[in-house]
């Protein structure tokens, strides 16, 4: 590939998934883009940006607490996110993302009312959760 001058590219560069080229611009200053790749397949001249959950099919479940450390979403390889939701009405619950024994003062902390995302190869992990007898989080993984 040969520089017309530093920024200005007479063809866009062909690339891969993960490989990195700086932008681009045509002669009239506007970022030269081409290609036909997606948000899910990225291809050609145009890549995408993207964060680890894009492209999830998200599973909504109900756990409910018994007072006790217990398990919250298993481990799975295939997960791209998990989305832990304490509704308002609930006292204070707290999750351990390592799957061990969760506790309310070692854990990380969710409020009521409070929502937490967990994404990439930290999605991954076995998860477990502890809280009030009979109060219920709302789980969204994303696969």
């Amino acid at each position: 590939m040969t520089n017309v001058n530093p920024i200005y590219k007479a063809t866009p560069p062909t690339l891969t998934d993960g490989e990195q080229y700086p932008l681009t611009l045509n002669s009239d200053g506007s970022l030269r883009a081409s290609g036909a790749g997606t948000a899910g397949s990225p291809s050609g001249g145009v890549q995408s940006v993207q964060t680890p959950a894009d492209g999830a099919t998200l599973t909504k479940a109900a756990v409910t607490a018994d007072g006790a450390s217990k398990a919250l979403v298993s481990a799975s390889t295939s997960r791209l996110s998990v989305t832990v939701s304490n509704p308002a009405a609930n006292a204070a619950m707290a999750i351990d993302p390592t799957g061990g024994t969760a506790s309310l003062t070692a854990g990380i902390p969710l409020g009521p009312g409070e929502t937490i995302e967990i994404t990439g190869k930290a999605a991954q992990s076995a998860m477990t959760f502890i809280g009030t007898n009979t109060q219920v989080l709302t789980v969204y993984t994303g696969a």
